[in-house]
């Protein structure tokens, strides 16, 4: 800063010493022509001195040194030019030390004004106010000094009998209070046009802080049912505040800011936040009210459920108990299945076969292919890509399926699939889901039990928003491995072999050759499994509804299940599969009746198991049970998905 005043004072310096005398500028015209001239002689005779030739280290006898070609001059005229030469020397010192300051000036000038004016677009007015005083004090400060020195220069003067120059001064220190008094005149200038500057931007941001606030609440209007109840008692402040802010910019139009002004609009800004903030306030108030009122309905609706369930429960125990007793009495007489559940696979056959019918024309048409193609696509690209990585990516795999049973438009790799371009899309998308999920229990879960679980719970989450797809569901379930209805079908008379191995769950290649056991207790384990996990899966939080295929349908299926005539290797192997998925979670849920049925099943059931299965998967279910009996636990599967994942 201090850097700054010197430049500004050694600009009136030199503007003092330009305004000089026209005379002596004159002057310094001819002392310039008899510089060149001495400067010129001087370099002629340079070769010929070899020593000092005036002062006290002269010799005593001065030798005459002459130049060729030039006549000896006086020695009147030599002295002169020698007076002349110092004082164009003088004359020239000045002009180059006015030439230098001249250049500091204009390179500090502009740097310095720069920098000033960015200052006062940034700085607050009171700051500005006391730099201001701060400035005043230091030029006049800078001008005694100036006076200080140019009363030496004149007292020099004075000594030196140089009126002009005395005259000069005099003419330069005008000059310089001029100078000063439009330095302070445009300071003064530029100070208020920097406190305008700041007035007007305190406005702006706090008509910007307005107008998001505003447009926060426009949004919120938009986005929350319950916001609108709420603001109709603010939209009066609101307005208010509104017309204030615009009435404020209209005045900012016509260059008249005041500091009322400024503060006027931060008081608005202030106002319409905590508008907001009470808006939302009372917007959280307000869903906390009805999320209470329907924690309670949902309390009382889960109070009532789980009293209707312990009821069931009872009476399914009952049931299951009196069926075991009555097994055990009755063991020698052959059951192949109930009649309850015989009629429940009967009418799940006929309603598949009808659905299947209401697209048999879209399977049909050959100029169709592409679109069922795209439906497939639509279809197991999901269901193959669906793993266990994160809730994220369930419910990904989950919203596609979903919407594409809405009817809604799918985006497929890279192509868009809408089920209801064909009237009969829908219907076949629906069933090919159903069969996708049942087919992947055969050939993935038969392989990798632990992808039945994020399969299980996209099913269960489906199941429970179309009931139509779990229906279909049930009875590809049962088409395909008829253990799950269950029931053991004997074969009738005149029926064939490969019909009746068929009616059982196996399958024939194309050589009509019959499956072999391993791989068909592998491909039943498989589907099998994928129901188990089926029964124990939870639905999201966002669903806000329960498995309508739950513990209660797999309690039925083991009750009915023991009190069929055991056959080797698929009872055991099924029963097994049964223990390791769902045993934790209904040990957990029916406690002490569901060790009732495990120790009937190892003591009863094993014991008509003996004398007819002697294989590996009786073994292992012995094993099995004895461990869970001694332990008095079960442990959860493999890869089961932990609670709330999605």
């Amino acid at each position: 800063m201090d850097q700054t005043y010197d430049s500004l004072q050694d600009l009136s310096l030199n503007n003092s010493y330009k305004n000089c005398d026209s005379s002596l500028c004159d002057q310094l015209a001819d002392f310039a022509r008899l510089r060149i001239s001495a400067l010129t002689k001087a370099a002629e005779i340079s070769p010929l001195v070899k020593e000092v030739t005036i002062g006290p280290n002269s010799p005593i006898k001065k030798q005459e040194i002459t130049v060729e070609d030039e006549p000896p001059k006086k020695k009147e005229e030599i002295f002169d030019e020698s007076l002349v030469e110092d004082k164009v020397r003088d004359d020239l010192r000045f002009t180059l030390l006015m030439k230098k300051y001249d250049k500091k000036l204009q390179d500090n000038s502009v740097e310095y004004f720069n920098d000033l004016i960015e200052q006062m677009i940034t700085s607050h007015a009171d700051a500005m106010k006391k730099f201001s005083i701060k400035l005043s004090e230091e030029c006049n400060r800078r001008t005694l000094e100036g006076r200080v020195r140019k009363m030496e220069l004149l007292k020099g003067l004075q000594e030196n009998d140089n009126s002009s120059l005395l005259e000069k001064a005099k003419l330069d220190e005008q000059q310089s209070q001029i100078i000063k008094k439009q330095t302070m005149e445009n300071m003064n200038r530029i100070l208020e046009q920097n406190k305008a500057t700041a007035r007007f931007a305190s406005i702006t941001d706090s008509h910007t802080k307005i107008c998001i606030c505003y447009n926060e609440l426009t949004t919120l209007l938009q986005t929350e049912p319950l916001a609108k109840g709420i603001c109709d008692k603010y939209i009066t402040s609101i307005d208010a505040v509104i017309s204030s802010i615009n009435s404020i910019m209209e005045s900012c139009k016509n260059g008249t800011i005041t500091d009322k002004d400024v503060k006027q609009a931060e008081v608005l800004a202030s106002n319409v936040e905590n508008i907001r903030r009470k808006i939302l306030d009372d917007l959280d108030l307000k869903k906390q009210e009805i999320k209470k009122i329907k924690e309670l309905e949902e309390a009382k609706k889960k109070e009532l459920e789980e009293k209707k369930a312990e009821e069931l429960k009872a009476a399914e125990i009952a049931e299951a108990q009196k069926q075991a007793e009555e097994s055990s009495r009755k063991s020698t007489r052959p059951m192949f299945y109930s009649t309850k559940n015989y009629s429940h696979y009967r009418e799940l056959k006929t309603f598949l076969d009808t659905y299947e019918s209401q697209y048999k024309e879209l399977m049909e048409n050959t100029s169709l292919k592409k679109f069922r193609f795209d439906c497939q696509k639509a279809v197991n690209t999901p269901v193959n890509a669906l793993s266990s990585v994160s809730g994220t990516h369930i419910r990904d795999k989950y919203d596609k399926l979903s919407k594409l049973l809405k009817g809604e438009r799918v985006q497929v790799l890279d192509t868009y699939v809408n089920a209801t371009q064909h009237p009969q899309g829908l219907y076949y998308c629906t069933a090919l889901l159903a069969k996708k999920i049942v087919r992947q229990g055969d050939l993935l879960v038969s392989s990798n039990p632990e992808a039945a679980f994020p399969l299980a719970a996209v099913t269960a989450a489906l199941w429970s928003q179309f009931p139509i797809f779990g229906k279909l569901l049930e009875a590809n379930f049962h088409r395909q491995c008829p253990y799950l209805v269950p029931m053991f079908l004997p074969q009738k008379e005149g029926q064939t072999d490969k019909e009746f191995y068929l009616s059982r769950g196996y399958t024939y290649n194309d050589e009509g050759v019959v499956e072999k056991q391993d791989k068909f207790l592998k491909r039943m384990s498989g589907i099998f499994r994928l129901h188990c996990a089926i029964w124990i899966a939870g639905t999201p939080r966002f669903l806000n509804s329960a498995n309508p295929h739950g513990l209660c349908y797999g309690w039925q299926w083991l009750a009915s299940f023991i009190n069929l005539r055991p056959e080797p290797d698929i009872c055991a192997t099924l029963l097994l599969d049964f223990f390791t998925v769902c045993g934790s979670e209904f040990f957990k849920n029916y406690g002490k009746q569901f060790v009732k049925v495990i120790k009937l099943i190892s003591t009863d059931y094993l014991a008509i198991l003996q004398d007819i299965d002697e294989g590996g998967p009786k073994t292992r279910l012995e094993v099995f049970l004895q461990n869970v009996l001694k332990t008095g636990q079960i442990p959860p599967p493999n890869g089961i998905l932990p609670p709330n994942t999605w």
